[in-house]
């Protein structure tokens, strides 16, 4: 995740006035809070009072609302501001991330979802108990647990709301709390089947907003989406691949290694995969990741030529360009000084729906994962009311930590901090994802040799990340295969030691699989 703009629109926000935010503005952004909030009044009213229901919609998720919803569940605002940054500041050569990260997923959705689907689970961490046993299961959902709470809802939440503040003079704190609040209410009434709905919302929002910006951007640039076309191939700004055998720029090698890893993260990552879990039949759980990941695509072309078409926009028209304005922050920049009022507070609440929709998947995975890997796999006898009970309270101090989390760092405003966090976050559970690929992908891993490799790949990820200028596109292949290769041979050392299991239905290599495959 980028992490400039907390450091530099703190720097550069000396250097020009923002455009403040008009009455119509606000307008449109309490109808769209006050919509989210609707909707998961709507969906409180149609769900059971029962876990189940509250993690996976009570079978009533549509395979398309889904798919949507996995996209919006595997992006957030940064997306909607790092990739136009980037593609304006250089050129594409970092959207060869989308490709090998949409097409790894999509053959996640032909290979591996029938096998994790059958299995009828409500966490992806029911197949490490399944495959391994009760002890690695906890270790995937403590640190699942860790790292979503500990790091991603709260950049969620900070990152736009600085950019916001920057070149629209909304106070930042107030961006915070209000994603966070509203998003936190209506995860906590509505369940899962709330987070989907007002995530087909979000998206519809944010795709509206950009395409009304690419209207006004066109209208700038002498030719239109012709034009900017035509003066972004003549500055050499499409150039979108690197052959070149260096791991510390954005090239196919780095790429390559990033697709491998990809599988296994998105595999691994119980946001993404509850929505697999969730829809009614293997088939449809198919369609829902593959076309997820497609839009997840579509979407990065989308941002790159929105980057493009700003880097032509303020070429053509230098003097509306302010001094020192960070990269990270152009578009939204853009929205606040070119679109009309009224279109500024659409296009603003856009922005915040990419946010919340990240935000509001991982409140309510989190929430899954704490009552169905901890509170049942723990206590058996649970009652139905009490498990309830525990999710609905882990949604809402989940939400409440996110949001004070995120307010803190940005009243800290320091972003090495928060780059050093970041880095840290990686490198702990990088190589977990590993796990599953060990545990699909071979027969002979065990327990005790898969938690070793685990714990390894953080030696191993440190050090590359200390000794090395590796991109960190290739980070997560390194902490991967390193878990893979240290955990496989730690599984033949312990082999002996080890109780058998029965695979039966567990890797892609057994027969079995194979053959309810084809029946679906």
């Amino acid at each position: 995740m980028p992490s400039p703009v907390l450091a530099a629109t703190t720097a550069a926000a000396s250097t020009f006035t923002p455009r403040m935010l008009s009455l119509p503005d606000y307008v449109m952004l309490a109808l769209y809070f006050a919509f989210n909030l609707g909707i998961g009044w709507w969906c409180a009213r149609r769900k059971k009072n029962s876990a189940g229901d509250y993690f996976l919609g009570g079978g009533r998720v549509l395979w398309w609302a889904a798919a949507i919803s996995f996209f919006a569940t595997s992006t957030s605002s940064i997306s909607f501001m790092a990739l136009p940054a980037k593609a304006y500041d250089t050129d594409w050569l970092a959207f060869g991330s989308a490709p090998a990260q949409a097409f790894a997923g999509v053959l996640v959705g032909l290979v591996f979802v029938s096998l994790l689907r059958r299995m009828n689970m409500t966490t992806i961490y029911g197949y490490l108990d399944r495959r391994f046993d009760r002890n690695v299961r906890l270790l995937g959902a403590g640190l699942g647990v860790l790292l979503k709470v500990g790091g991603r809802m709260s950049v969620v939440l900070l990152l736009p709301s600085i950019a916001l503040s920057t070149v629209t003079g909304l106070n930042v704190y107030l961006s915070i709390a209000l994603m966070g609040v509203v998003t936190t209410i209506y995860a906590l009434e509505g369940g899962f089947e709330a987070v989907i709905w007002t995530e087909v919302m979000q998206v519809v929002v944010t795709f509206g907003g950009v395409a009304i910006a690419f209207f006004f951007l066109a209208g700038g640039v002498e030719g239109g989406l012709a034009g900017i076309a035509g003066a972004g191939a003549a500055a050499g700004k499409f150039r979108a691949i690197s052959w070149d055998f260096d791991l510390t720029q954005p090239t196919v090698p780095v790429f390559m290694g990033l697709f491998f890893a990809t599988i296994f993260l998105q595999i691994s990552d119980q946001p993404l995969m509850q929505r697999m879990l969730a829809t009614a039949s293997p088939a449809e759980a198919r369609r829902t990741v593959v076309i997820g990941n497609l839009i997840g695509l579509a979407s990065s072309v989308v941002f790159f030529f929105a980057g493009t078409a700003l880097w032509a926009f303020y070429q053509a028209n230098p003097a509306r360009l302010a001094a020192g304005l960070p990269y990270d922050a152009i578009f939204p920049y853009f929205i606040a000084n070119e679109l009309p009022r009224g279109v500024v507070g659409l296009i603003v609440a856009g922005l915040f729906a990419a946010s919340m929709g990240a935000l509001s998947s991982i409140l309510n995975a989190t929430a899954s994962v704490v009552v169905t890997d901890f509170q049942t796999l723990l206590r058996p006898q649970t009652a139905e009311a009490a498990r309830l009970r525990l999710a609905r309270v882990t949604t809402l101090l989940c939400g409440l930590l996110a949001t004070g989390f995120a307010a803190w760092l940005a009243w800290l405003e320091v972003g090495s901090l928060w780059d050093q966090f970041m880095k840290l976050v990686a490198l702990i559970g990088g190589g977990f994802p590993g796990v599953f690929a060990l545990g699909l992908l071979t027969r002979r891993a065990n327990a005790p040799g898969v938690i070793t490799g685990a714990l390894a790949s953080i030696a191993v990820t440190g050090a590359v990340q200390y000794f090395t200028n590796t991109s960190p596109f290739f980070h997560s292949f390194v902490a991967i295969a390193s878990c893979m290769a240290i955990g496989y041979t730690a599984s033949l050392l312990t082999a002996r030691a080890s109780c058998k299991k029965d695979l039966a239905g567990l890797t892609v290599w057994d027969r079995r699989t194979r053959e309810m495959a084809k029946i679906d």
